[in-house]
């Protein structure tokens, strides 16, 4: 099944003179099931998902075109992909070469600055390859993650965020779907959000995370950094 990863943000940037507020996303589009030793696509797109725009690669936001993509494996090797150029999406090809479960993931922090805020985007897909029960732990600090079984309409969607392993307890996460509707969600002891799975569909889910600390940023002073992730499912 499709599996979309939606890193939504608003990036505040001046113009001549003047500063303008841009709400776009990265998010990336791969298979959630794999088979090793077969090749798979991944593909990265930015825009405005929920309205299926999607901007061309030479208006992409700041140094965004820069960003790489890591594929993480079971055995915690990770391997970075080449990335060509599409026109309106970057496009990556892995091939897993055992069984358990890879996440494929981005994290970047953007040259430019969003008002006086340092922002650092991550997206993150799991990818199941055979029957392992591996789950796939990632080495960023803030981890997302929904299943990567079938799912079907009605049922609930065990969404899981945690920091350096730990769970992240009574903290907000936004779910959308693309039917447009939208629920925030408290995750329990667990660091779990049990998510309602009304329509078939893709599905986003959005956690970010801002603190106030001061820096300099490639020559420019920040007051405030924010950080995000979120990961996506997707309904049958």
């Amino acid at each position: 099944m499709k599996l979309l990863s939606y890193f939504a943000f608003i990036v505040l940037a001046i113009f001549a003179g003047q500063q303008q507020a841009s709400a776009h996303a990265i998010w990336l589009e791969s298979s959630a099931s794999g088979t090793k030793g077969q090749a798979q696509d991944v593909r990265i797109f930015y825009g405005e998902y929920a309205t299926a725009e999607l901007e061309k690669t030479t208006d992409w936001y700041s140094d965004l075109r820069s960003l790489e993509v890591i594929v993480l494996a079971p055995d915690q090797s990770e391997t970075k992909l080449s990335l060509s150029d599409k026109g309106d999406h970057l496009l990556a090809t892995f091939t897993p070469d055992q069984d358990g479960a890879y996440l494929i993931y981005t994290s970047h922090p953007t040259k430019d600055l969003g008002g006086k805020t340092r922002y650092e985007f991550t997206s993150q897909i799991p990818v199941q390859v055979g029957k392992s029960a591996t789950i796939a732990n990632g080495k960023l600090p803030y981890q997302l993650l929904a299943p990567t079984k079938a799912l079907k309409k009605g049922q609930k969607v065990a969404l899981s965020l945690s920091k350096a392993g730990k769970p992240l307890v009574d903290q907000d996460v936004l779910v959308m779907s693309s039917s447009g509707w939208s629920k925030t969600y408290k995750t329990d002891s667990q660091g779990v959000a049990l998510v309602d799975a009304l329509w078939a569909g893709n599905y986003v889910a959005e956690f970010g995370h801002s603190e106030e600390v001061t820096g300099t940023w490639h020559g420019q002073e920040y007051q405030a950094t924010w950080q995000g992730i979120t990961t996506s499912f997707v309904v049958k």
